[in-house]
């Protein structure tokens, strides 16, 4: 076989065995890193945190369990990691997808959707954070890395509550804090109400 033809078939081969890259972090040194933290501002630890896509993004307004919200959520090619700690560093997470095609699949071009919980997956997770963080590609060979703060958009969670000081650097940096699920609402507070007539009426 020429040369030529042996260099031709390593780089199709390469190309083809590429597929998609994407690296999805919060861990960006003592100055940028916003670390996760649950509704009270501690650092998460032993929590979950993946990319893929959402089914319908407007139920996450009525999610009653982490059951609800990882029945929403697709994986995209194995792209999940924990939230934990790396080094001095508290509530981060840094984890790829496996490299796969992505082209002609129903992520390419499609929004990426991080989610985060504080189980060790999305269905026991007691409270959880999604946010918007761009888009995956549509062509390959594709690589990118996607450092994730308080400039993403976000469906749940906030960025407002809770500031942490990620590592031995003095410097207090805001905190992505997850929120409950379900989030207390008038209507589940007026069913319990109700609840709790019926059973004085009982006695």
């Amino acid at each position: 076989m020429k040369l030529k033809h042996v260099v031709a078939t390593l780089a199709a081969m390469s190309v083809s065995a590429f597929g998609a890259s994407i690296t999805v972090t919060n861990n960006q040194g003592p100055v940028n890193t916003q670390s996760v933290v649950d509704n009270t501002g501690a650092a998460v630890e032993g929590g979950v945190a993946a990319i893929g896509s959402i089914s319908d993004v407007g139920a996450l307004a009525t999610l009653g369990s982490g059951a609800d919200l990882a029945s929403l959520f697709t994986e995209f090619d194995g792209a999940s990691g924990s939230v934990g700690s790396a080094g001095v560093f508290n509530g981060v997470y840094n984890f790829s997808n496996d490299g796969s095609s992505i082209v002609g699949s129903p992520f390419a071009g499609a929004p990426i959707y991080l989610v985060l919980g504080n189980g060790g997956d999305l269905a026991s997770s007691t409270q959880a954070a999604v946010l918007e963080i761009g888009s995956f590609p549509t062509s390959e060979p594709a690589v990118s890395t996607i450092y994730v703060n308080n400039t993403s958009t976000l469906l749940l969670g906030d960025f407002d509550s809770f500031t942490l000081q990620p590592s031995t650097v003095p410097r207090q940096n805001p905190a992505l804090a997850l929120v409950g699920i379900p989030e207390p609402s008038s209507s589940l507070l007026i069913g319990l109400a109700g609840l709790s007539l019926l059973i004085r009426r009982r006695r």
